[in-house]
């Protein structure tokens, strides 16, 4: 008993010098949650509960969209499709016809408006925007069931992956990000950009400490405040951020401000040229302590140069998180051929705000590819060399073949069905009876004035191999548009296209080089070779503008979306007058 005693008054006094110490508890509730989430990481749960799904993906489809439909029948929208009449899949699609976003428009409107059991039983909980690639914006709403499959099939799977994968790379995970920007619909419903924050409170014990940040600091501000903080410590072990662009955004602002950043790390301060308001540069800089070694350390590493950087400057450094958009294969190239050499680069998911698609359980593969999740939308395709047609037949999972390219089409869990995504994917093989899908472009980024067609990667392609032909040029970016977006300020009477080029090695090309670009696409498009000899076609117009004026052009498409910077993907082919305009004013030459 007196054993007991003592214990018990030991076990207070500690608890008491504990709570004195309020720092030291919270790194001690964060530790604990820490090697909780490790442990459960351990035994890959969600990893063999899809491998599962995978053996019974017929099945388990079918299940999920009779579910949806069961759910909803009641609606508005369930009552016009007589969803209480469905028996399989092959009733649904022969009453239900393919839909596009047009037609939605009013539903979803009226959704956010308040109105309830419109598209979705009742009144959604959030709703998910993305802004695309044109600042566009587009909201869809999200079940709390919808949102907690997104972690169990999506986040879940692919933290086990990479503590599989990569051991130790959870332990130190520093997020760039912004803030997000959560508005609310006039009834008051949330809406949150996509990428979401549906599994920040899943993932929150695994990020390093937030930032302190105040809404009229700039993204410049911001970013380079998280810089300070990551830099600071050594061991990290696994960087995040949504999109590559914004990780070359990070490196690029690194490599502007490293002397700066390198004598705030020394002083321990917040650059006074930075115009933080006063109260959050004090929490700011209560955060930091003076580090004349750690400082001296990063200076040393940055007088070396920027190749293979980001290993450098964290020696522990494993794997680097990243969504793979449309259009970023130019962005994963660069880095791991200069700040990120030597460190794979990771896509961990192929999602939408409509709905997660896949989870990547390759992390090493250079070429990210998605097994389908069973769970989460109920999936078709529709052949690629028919995705023209207003209603094409459609192919469900066990019906595709290997090697073929399908365009996209979901029934989500939360309003819409047989939603054409605009996205088209190439069958790569299967694991157990789901596909293996790698994704090939999105047919809103298609340059096509006069039917000819040619997809944003196949552009992309003929436009790589056109800058190996100039001389000591490398590319840095790019964005092109139909000069119909123009208009009358086009610049000429036949259509054609319009090329902005950020280019590394050379000031500026002759006439010569740049009609080269228009020769390359007539060599690898015949239907394109046609068009140009018949004159209806005009030349490809090639311009050289900094690469600077992408970042400008990201800025415009986040106002007018009204979203953080880093959740916009990068435009490569503009479709919208005012982003046009925009880059035509950047022109160099």
């Amino acid at each position: 008993m007196y054993f007991f005693i003592i214990s018990v008054g030991t076990c207070v006094g500690i608890l008491l010098l504990l709570l004195w110490n309020g720092r030291r508890v919270n790194q001690w509730m964060s530790e604990l949650k820490r090697r909780r989430s490790f442990k459960a990481l351990s035994r890959e749960k969600h990893r063999k509960n899809l491998d599962q799904d995978t053996r019974d993906a017929q099945e388990i489809q079918e299940k999920i969209l009779l579910e949806s439909l069961d759910k909803h029948r009641n609606t508005e929208y369930g009552l016009k499709y007589s969803f209480r009449d469905v028996e399989d899949v092959s009733s649904f699609q022969k009453k239900h016809p393919l839909t596009r976003h047009n037609d939605y428009t009013d539903s979803l409107l009226r959704t956010s408006q308040g109105e309830e059991n419109i598209l979705v039983q009742g009144r959604p909980s959030v709703l998910v925007a993305t802004a695309g690639t044109s600042g566009n914006q587009t909201a869809v709403p999200i079940s709390n069931e919808s949102a907690t499959e997104r972690i169990l099939q999506g986040a879940a799977v692919y933290l086990e992956v990479i503590n599989n994968a990569f051991p130790g790379a959870l332990e130190k995970v520093f997020k760039f990000t912004f803030p997000p920007s959560i508005h609310h619909s006039d009834a008051g419903i949330p809406i949150i950009p996509y990428p979401s924050t549906l599994s920040a409170n899943f993932m929150k014990d695994l990020y390093s400490p937030a930032v302190p940040v105040h809404p009229t600091m700039s993204y410049h501000e911001i970013l380079y405040t998280q810089l300070l903080f990551s830099l600071r410590d050594p061991d990290l072990s696994m960087l995040e951020t949504n999109f590559f662009w914004f990780l070359r955004y990070v490196f690029s602002t690194c490599e502007d401000c490293w002397e700066s950043l390198v004598t705030d790390i020394q002083k321990g301060r917040l650059s006074s040229e930075l115009k933080v308001p006063l109260e959050t540069r004090k929490q700011i800089e209560d955060m930091l302590v003076p580090d004349a070694s750690r400082a001296a350390e990063l200076h040393a590493q940055f007088q070396k140069g920027f190749h293979g950087i980001a290993k450098r400057l964290w020696p522990k450094l494993q794997v680097v998180l990243a969504v793979e958009s449309g259009g970023s294969d130019l962005d994963r190239q660069i880095l791991q051929d200069s700040a990120c050499q030597s460190i794979p680069l990771y896509s961990p998911t192929y999602c939408a705000a409509e709905g997660l698609c896949g989870v990547n359980l390759w992390p090493k593969e250079e070429i990210p590819q998605y097994v389908l999740c069973l769970r989460s939308v109920f999936f078709e395709f529709i052949p690629v060399d028919m995705s023209e047609q207003e209603q094409p037949s459609t192919l469900c999972i066990q019906d595709v073949s290997a090697d073929k390219a399908y365009e996209l089409v979901i029934t989500s869990r939360d309003g819409l069905y047989r939603y054409r995504l605009g996205d088209v994917l190439q069958v790569t093989g299967f694991n157990n009876q789901s596909p293996i899908v790698k994704f090939l472009y999105r047919k809103s980024q298609t340059l096509n004035v006069r039917g000819e067609r040619i997809s944003e990667c196949s552009f992309y392609k003929t436009l790589r191999c056109t800058v190996d032909m100039w001389p000591g040029a490398s590319l840095l970016n790019y964005c092109c548009l139909e000069s119909g977006v123009m208009g009358q300020f086009s610049g000429g009477s036949d259509p054609h296209y319009e090329v902005f080029v950020a280019l590394k090695g050379v000031r500026n090309l002759s006439e010569d080089q740049r009609y080269k670009l228009d020769q390359t696409l007539q060599e690898h498009f015949p239907i394109y070779r046609s068009f140009r000899f018949k004159g209806s076609i005009g030349p490809v117009r090639v311009h050289l503008t900094s690469q600077a004026s992408f970042l400008r052009l990201l800025e415009l498409a986040a106002k007018l979306s009204s979203f953080p910077l880093d959740c916009i993907q990068p435009p490569r082919s503009l479709k919208y007058r005012e982003m046009a305009e925009m880059i035509c004013k950047q022109v160099l030459s």
